[in-house]
């Protein structure tokens, strides 16, 4: 029923489960309309995971439904986590696996600012460290955790549509002792997780930056982000390792080349540690040829034996029947731009 961590490999039902899948941000806060359609596109492609938001921190412009207004201040109805209880009753039926982040590194969506403006902190970096700070989160984290689907009837940590949590999105920590600070925070609430839920796996949710001697000013191998992928992959209570892929980390080598170096790396150091390891994030902009570049790399995934990949990101058609925008340019609207992906995802595909 849930899918488990064996080794380096992911398994459902005591079967291999090799991910192919993608990223959707909206699909657990927009219109039915709307999530209905990316969840279509993914059911035709053949993709068995999506990983979209387990937050939204408080409301904005663009934005108006929020999850949570606070500290121990939660939104449960219609135009709150009621539209995440309709993400998760739906994923089941189509036999899609979630994987849900926990709260935003970046001010999108409020955001680790949000809890420091709720709560007086005059930096984000408090958010680690700061005691109501970690409180503010574990409230958050049991809340949803311990929830009652309206749709399903079952609890959050007993619903067999989701894949795994992920403390964070792409969690930095930019300050002196940060991989520390980091480190300590990631071990502190992972182990919490595990307290409430034993269905589901954990992981870090972050970019996977490297923390090496000898890396300069390379920012994705100095540990300057405050992320060591590998220290990551030591702490007890996360059972996979991410990283999140894309061009402009190396831009002075080709995409198709550093990528492949950068799964190779990290499915090594997974490997060390007999996790999986996800590349959880990987896209090219668009009006470059994203279709070889994606085919170098999942040939990558394979030869290193990965447990998968998901695109950044997917989309659909928004509720005036125009594409959803392409604010980021990564976006991807139809099977027919990549099929170096959805050639490989029906041997792939797991049927629960």
């Amino acid at each position: 029923m849930f899918v488990r961590a064996a080794g380096t490999q992911f398994q459902l039902n005591g079967l291999p489960f090799p991910v192919n899948g993608a990223n959707c941000y909206y699909a657990s806060m927009r219109s039915d309309t709307m999530r209905d359609a990316v969840f279509q596109f993914c059911a035709d492609t053949g993709f068995n995971v999506l990983r979209t938001w387990a937050f939204l921190d408080a409301p904005t412009a663009s934005v108006s439904t929020w999850f949570q207004c606070g500290p121990g201040q939660f939104n449960d109805g219609p135009n709150g986590l009621q539209l995440l209880d309709r993400t998760i009753e739906l994923a089941e039926r189509l036999n899609i696996r979630l994987i849900l982040p926990l709260v935003n590194y970046w001010d999108d969506f409020g955001g680790m600012n949000q809890y420091c403006r709720w709560l007086g902190l005059a930096r984000r970096e408090d958010f680690y460290t700061d005691a109501n700070a970690r409180a503010a989160y574990r409230n958050w984290v049991e809340h949803v955790l311990l929830r009652t689907n309206t749709r399903t009837g079952r609890q959050y940590r007993d619903e067999p549509a989701i894949l795994a949590w992920e403390l964070t999105n792409e969690a930095r920590c930019e300050i002196p002792g940060g991989r520390d600070i980091l480190l300590n925070w990631a071990d502190e609430m992972s182990r919490f997780i595990k307290t409430l839920d034993g269905n589901h796996l954990m992981a870090s949710g972050d970019e996977g930056f490297f923390r090496r001697a000898g890396a300069g000013k390379h920012h994705a191998y100095n540990g300057s982000h405050g992320v060591d992928v590998e220290a990551s992959m030591g702490l007890t209570a996360l059972d996979f390792g991410v990283c999140h892929l894309y061009p402009d980390y190396e831009p002075d080598v080709s995409a198709a080349d550093f990528g492949a170096r950068w799964i190779r790396e990290h499915i090594e150091a997974a490997g060390r540690a007999n996790k999986p390891m996800l590349i959880e994030e990987y896209g090219v902009k668009a009006g470059t040829p994203r279709n070889p570049v994606f085919d170098r790399w999942w040939h990558a995934i394979e030869d290193a034996q990965g447990a998968g990949g998901l695109l950044w990101m997917a989309a659909a058609l928004g509720d005036d029947g125009a594409p959803y925008p392409d604010y980021d340019t990564y976006t991807v609207y139809s099977a027919s731009e990549m099929p170096s992906v959805t050639r490989r995802v029906h041997p792939l595909r797991a049927i629960a």
